[in-house]
C-alpha cells in the first residue's frame, strides 16, 4: 500500500497533516508547533519526494529513509516536519488494524493526567492566580504549570522578584491539594535555580 498524497493544514502555530494511501484510507498527524507554517513548507521540500509511493506500512523504514537520504540538510525543522508524516501514518495503521495507536507501539490505553498550563511571563503574579484558579474551577484541574524567570534569561527574571512572588502565590492561591509545576524555560543556572 503506496503512500499517495500528503497534504498539510498550517497557520504559523499549528499544522497538519493528513496522508492518504492508494486504496484512499488516510491518517491525521501533526508537525511540531512553533512556526509550523515553515515547518509545513519543509516536510512538503524534504520528508514528501521521499514519502511519496512509499509503503505506508514501513513508519520504521521512512524514518530511517528521510534524514539518510537528507544528510546535507540535517536539523530540527526536518524531524519537525517527519514527525507529521510519521504520525499520520502510525493513525492510519491504527485505524486500518481497529487498534489505539499506543497498542500498535506496545502500550495498552489508560487515564492521561493533564495539567493546566500557562505560556505567559507579561503576567502579574496576582493575575496568573486569578486566571489559574478560573481554570481551575470551570475545568476541574488539579495541576498546573507557569512560568518562571524570563525566557533565555541568563540568571535574569522577567522583572525584579517576580519569581520569588509567584511560586508562594500559586501555592496559597491554589491551595495545598493542587500539583504545581515550573517553567523556566532555560533561564536558570543550576546555582541559581536552587
Amino acid at each position: 500500500m503506496k503512500i499517495q498524497r500528503i497534504e498539510t493544514f498550517s497557520d504559523p502555530f499549528v499544522s497538519f497533516t493528513r496522508v492518504t494511501a492508494e486504496d484512499g484510507s488516510q491518517g491525521w498527524g501533526q508537525v511540531s508547533t512553533y512556526h509550523a507554517d515553515l515547518t509545513a513548507q519543509i516536510l512538503h521540500r524534504q520528508v514528501a519526494p521521499w514519502a511519496l509511493g512509499h509503503d505506508a506500512t514501513d513508519i520504521h523504514g521512512l524514518s530511517a529513509l528521510v534524514p539518510e537520504r537528507e544528510h546535507k540538510f540535517p536539523g530540527s525543522h526536518l524531524y519537525r516536519a517527519l514527525c507529521g508524516v510519521e504520525t499520520a501514518l502510525w493513525d492510519r495503521l491504527g485505524k486500518a488494524e481497529g487498534k489505539p495507536v499506543c497498542e500498535l507501539l506496545g502500550g495498552a490505553p489508560r487515564r492521561l493526567r493533564a495539567y493546566a498550563s500557562s505560556m505567559k511571563r507579561d503576567i502579574t503574579p496576582k493575575d496568573e492566580v486569578r486566571r489559574l484558579q478560573g481554570l481551575r474551577d470551570q475545568y476541574g484541574f488539579d495541576a498546573f504549570k507557569f512560568r518562571v524567570g524570563a525566557e533565555y534569561g541568563h540568571d535574569k527574571d522577567e522583572w525584579p522578584g517576580r519569581t520569588e512572588e509567584i511560586v508562594p502565590a500559586m501555592r496559597q492561591g491554589l491551595g495545598d491539594a493542587v500539583e504545581l509545576l515550573v517553567d523556566a524555560n532555560s533561564c536558570y543556572s543550576p546555582a541559581r535555580a536552587i
